[in-house]
């Protein structure tokens, strides 16, 4: 069995896989402001796994939104908090060596999940509280794939300049509306939020030369409402030599870093059995 934890800014969701990615227990949680809170919810909610799971759960893969260095979450995203030793906290509560609680950043985990589905190269992107991606082929990411921040790139929008994320992310359509992103409706909202995905597109297409572009996150959700209107706005700001890549919703909008954790817990799992082989 593997377990994954995917903690977000927003929320924090834990899965327990079978061997062949049946889910076969799930958690969820809103992740608290402070770092102390949220260590000492998320430690209560994995007990229930622990003392029913413990012993046949061979790999804890960690889902984290920001940089990593030899596997301490150092920096997290939008949040202030740095330094988590998750391994520390876990490895005694699920009797586990150290080397079998690996952190990865979540928008790699997506990217390769997302990417398995599509040929040629993927730009993973997703909206969220934040807006992050990456790149991949076909489950395997791009050497340039950490390179890609779109969220922090700035554009203007009604006549205000600010970076994409504040201009498109779920939490900004989300602030904007009163409500949360994906529950946002009408004809004029959805062309507002073309408008604003929009804005990134171009120069992420320029750059990269992606044959598919994902939306992801939550507000891939909305993509039915917002994805045709979507197309020819990037298109009227892309060179015409450029051909505008496939423009298509996340495979598991809220759940494919969960999903890219199980690929990754595999993937090791196949590596190791290799060794042991040779």
């Amino acid at each position: 069995m593997y377990l994954a934890i995917d903690i977000g800014g927003t929320k924090t969701l834990i899965a327990l896989f079978n061997k062949r990615g049946r889910v076969l227990k799930k958690f969820k949680f809103k992740t608290p402001e402070k770092k102390s809170e949220f260590l000492a919810i998320l430690k209560s909610a994995l007990v229930p796994f622990s003392l029913k799971y413990g012993e046949k759960i061979e790999h804890i893969i960690i889902a984290v939104p920001g940089l990593i260095e030899n596997n301490i979450a150092i920096k997290f995203g939008n949040r202030p908090w740095k330094n988590l030793d998750f391994v520390q906290e876990l490895k005694n509560l699920f009797n586990l060596e150290a080397d079998k609680i690996t952190l990865k950043n979540d928008a790699d985990l997506a990217t390769v999940y997302e990417s398995s589905f599509h040929k040629g190269l993927t730009l993973y992107l997703t909206f969220s509280t934040g807006i992050g991606g990456g790149l991949a082929r076909k489950g395997v990411l791009a050497k340039n794939s950490a390179s890609v921040e779109p969220g922090h790139t700035y554009y203007i929008y009604d006549q205000k300049s600010a970076e994409w994320e504040d201009i498109a992310s779920c939490n900004a359509i989300g602030a904007h509306y009163g409500c949360q992103a994906t529950s946002v409706r009408g004809k004029a909202a959805y062309s507002d939020i073309a408008k604003r995905v929009a804005l990134g597109l171009p120069e992420l297409i320029q750059k990269y030369r992606p044959d598919c572009i994902v939306i992801g996150g939550p507000l891939a959700l909305l993509f039915p409402h917002f994805g045709k209107e979507l197309r020819p706005l990037v298109q009227a700001k892309l060179f015409r030599s450029r051909k505008l890549p496939r423009i298509v919703p996340a495979h598991r909008p809220k759940e494919a870093v969960i999903y890219g954790a199980y690929f990754f817990a595999k993937l090791q799992a196949k590596v190791k059995a290799s060794q042991r082989g040779q």
